[in-house]
């Protein structure tokens, strides 16, 4: 059980009245995780609903030659759920592999009794819808990007929307993320340094010219 105020402190839940607060309380636990557990694997079946509080979380699907293959990843203050089977009687099925990226915290409430005080009050059932469309535009962002964004194009998108996980992460894990060649983004990187559009010192990219960057997939 997590105290209420911890919970009314997270900025997803602080509009919700006492009365949900406090069953939600009743529902919860805290759980901390390192680099690279396991939240969960794509055909566990889960009875709890996660809200990352601190942290991230990289999704992925592994095919038929078990090659890993980056969805997307999540930051703090974030609620984790598979929306297709939200709104159901069903528990709920992981629809991909998540592991953490960084040591995080995560609350964890019961599934089943979750769902009882969505539908019982309007209030958090409104709370919910939002983030499931904040979710759903994030993820039409992602498949946008990846379907329509060439290499370059991937590389300056992550520059301005996501500099320091650019320049936290190895290369190789960034190129992993963006489903680009290592050669290719050395090869994206060398030429927006040449264009002066970005300089690179101690492996460490800094914007020049944003305006420049963001004209690239725009």
């Amino acid at each position: 059980m997590v105290d209420k105020k911890y919970i009314k402190n997270i900025p997803f839940f602080s509009s919700l009245n006492d009365e949900i607060l406090e069953s939600l309380s009743e529902i919860s636990k805290i759980k901390k995780f390192v680099l690279n557990d396991i939240l969960f694997y794509e055909k566990d079946t889960q009875d709890e609903i996660f809200y990352l509080t601190h942290g991230s979380i990289k999704f992925y699907k592994v095919d038929r030659f078990d090659n890993e293959i980056f969805l997307y990843k999540i930051i703090s203050n974030t609620l984790i759920f598979d929306i297709s089977k939200f709104c159901n009687e069903h528990i709920m099925s992981c629809y991909a592999n998540a592991e953490f990226l960084e040591d995080s915290e995560v609350l964890i409430f019961d599934s089943l009794k979750f769902k009882e005080l969505l539908y019982t009050n309007q209030n958090f059932m409104e709370t919910i819808m939002k983030e499931s469309f904040r979710m759903i535009q994030q993820l039409q962002c992602i498949v946008s990007r990846d379907v329509v964004f060439d290499g370059t194009a991937k590389v300056a998108h992550m520059l301005v929307n996501d500099l320091k996980n650019f320049n936290t992460f190895k290369k190789h894990e960034v190129a992993y993320m963006l489903h680009i060649q290592p050669e290719t983004l050395s090869r994206i990187l060398k030429k927006l340094t040449r264009n002066g559009i970005i300089e690179i010192e101690k492996n460490s990219v800094k914007i020049l010219n944003i305006d420049e960057l963001r004209e690239i997939y725009e």
